[in-house]
C-alpha cells in the first residue's frame, strides 16, 4: 500500500518532485547563507562602530591630557612670575628703606643749614639793629646812595 502512493524513480513526477524538493532545500540554504551574511555584516558594523569609538575616546582623552599639561604650565609660568615679582618687590623695599634714613639725613641737613642761617641773619639784624639804638640818628641813612639826587 505504501509503494503505491510513492513515485516511482524513473517517471517524470519523481524528477519534478525531486527538483522542487531541491530547489525549495536551495532556497533555504540561500536564506539561510543570506541572513548569515547579514548577521556577519552586522557584527562587523558593530566591531567598527565600536573601534571608531574607542578611537575617539582615546583622541578625546589624549586632548584633555594636553590640555591639562598645557594649563598646569601656564599656572607654574605664573607661580614662577609671582614669585620673581616678590622677589623684585622685597629688593626694591630694602632699597627703600635705605633710601629712606638717607633722604632724611640729607633733609636734616638742609633743616640745620637754613637754620644756620636763620639764626646767622638774626644775630645780624640784632647787631644792626643795635648799632641803629646806638646812634639814632644814623637811621634812616642821610647819605645818597645815588649822587644825583
Amino acid at each position: 500500500m505504501g509503494q503505491e502512493n510513492q513515485v516511482k524513480k524513473d517517471s517524470p513526477l519523481y524528477e519534478q518532485n525531486t527538483l522542487i524538493l531541491a530547489s525549495s532545500q536551495n532556497e533555504k540554504l540561500v536564506k539561510i547563507e543570506k541572513e548569515k551574511s547579514i548577521a556577519l555584516i552586522n557584527a562587523w558594523e558593530e566591531n567598527e562602530k565600536a573601534k571608531a569609538q574607542t578611537k575617539a575616546y582615546r583622541e578625546l582623552c589624549s586632548i584633555e591630557a594636553w590640555e591639562n599639561n598645557m594649563k598646569t604650565a601656564l599656572e607654574l609660568d605664573l607661580k614662577k612670575m609671582e614669585e620673581n615679582l616678590e622677589v623684585e618687590k622685597s629688593e626694591y623695599t630694602k632699597r627703600f628703606k635705605k633710601k629712606v634714613p638717607e633722604i632724611e639725613k640729607i633733609a636734616g641737613a638742609k633743616r640745620e643749614k637754613i637754620e644756620k642761617q636763620k639764626g646767622q641773619e638774626t644775630i645780624k639784624l640784632e647787631k644792626m639793629s643795635d648799632k641803629l639804638t646806638a646812634t639814632p640818628s644814623a637811621y634812616p641813612p642821610t647819605t645818597k646812595t645815588c649822587g644825583c639826587f
